[in-house]
């Protein structure tokens, strides 16, 4: 199970810096092409656009896995720890039910501009890239449910 789950972060992260790659390069292509040749490619920044927004939901549902989200932690360090290790998986379980409104409305704004295009590209949809929301919220809701297992041994630990 844990390869699983190696190889899922794995291709996560793999498909992030694709992502990233694939928005450098097009944006650099841009400023070169405006530039340089004076010559604007209007559909570099849209792409650039959607492709962050995209990179911004799959590293969000992997900073859960890393523990890479800023908290503030002011009042969890005034707890003491078996308290404060409570507290904190009952704030994890507050961010999953968030995140179940999240996946349930992306879903609904996704489908609905499924059949709109993009402003200067045709062929790609804005569906797309809303898409980013509910799949972004399901894999941050899996990745909770990943790392509360650890939180509650850690709070049996502590006692």
């Amino acid at each position: 199970m844990q390869k699983l789950l190696k190889t899922y972060d794995s291709f996560i992260e793999f498909i992030i810096v694709i992502f990233f790659a694939i928005m450098i390069i097009t944006l650099f292509g841009e400023v070169v092409s405006r530039f340089l040749f004076s010559l604007p490619m209007m559909w570099a920044e849209e792409i650039g656009r959607y492709l962050f927004i995209w990179i911004v939901y799959l590293g969000a549902a992997q900073g859960f896995i890393q523990n890479r989200h800023l908290t503030v932690d002011f009042l969890s360090k005034k707890i003491p720890s078996p308290y404060s290790n409570y507290l904190d998986v009952v704030l994890h379980l507050m961010i999953m039910i968030f995140l179940f409104f999240v996946f349930v409305n992306g879903v609904k704004y996704a489908g609905m501009n499924f059949n709109k295009s993009a402003y200067s590209i045709d062929w790609i949809h804005i569906g797309w890239m809303y898409a980013a929301i509910p799949v972004g919220a399901i894999l941050m809701f899996f990745n909770i449910i990943r790392i509360l297992p650890i939180k509650l041994a850690k709070k049996n630990t502590t006692k």
